[in-house]
């Protein structure tokens, strides 16, 4: 899904690290104007995706309980009856080595004392970066 919609949308995939608590995505979009209609369409699609899944699966105790966890309140009046992600999200522009450093340090699963060594954090950031192993997802360098 990732894949797709890297090709309709034009941008470099970075590096990207799922926590326990949230998502961190780093890339280049071309151009950068375009960083919200990226982030409304990767939301949207793995939403769609996850909630058929849940949906496929709901008499398994543990989808069933995810699933309900999910659905908004029948006081909100929307389109929606899921939220899977949160509305807003906080795009922040990289422009030096420094940045970019930190960035892609925020969140590290080894920093925060989640696994140890940091291959064994379940993701393709670690592999494709220091082992230059693409088979989980192609990301894209920029040095």
């Amino acid at each position: 899904m990732l894949e797709e919609v890297r090709r309709k949308l034009h941008f470099l995939l970075v590096t990207w690290v799922r926590m326990p608590e949230q998502f961190h995505l780093l890339i280049q979009p071309e151009p950068a104007e375009t960083t919200p209609k990226i982030m409304k369409e990767l939301k949207e699609e793995s939403a769609k995706r996850i909630l058929r899944v849940l949906r496929a699966n709901h008499l398994h105790p543990r989808c069933g309980k995810i699933l309900a966890g999910l659905r908004f309140p029948s006081t909100v009046h929307d389109e929606s009856h899921y939220g899977l992600w949160q509305r807003r999200f906080d795009p922040v522009n990289v422009f030096s080595d420094q940045k970019y450093q930190e960035k892609s340090d925020y969140n590290n699963p080894e920093e925060r004392r989640l696994v140890n060594p940091p291959g064994e954090w379940p993701g393709p950031t670690w592999r494709f970066h220091d082992l230059d192993d693409a088979s989980i997802l192609r990301m894209d360098r920029l040095r």
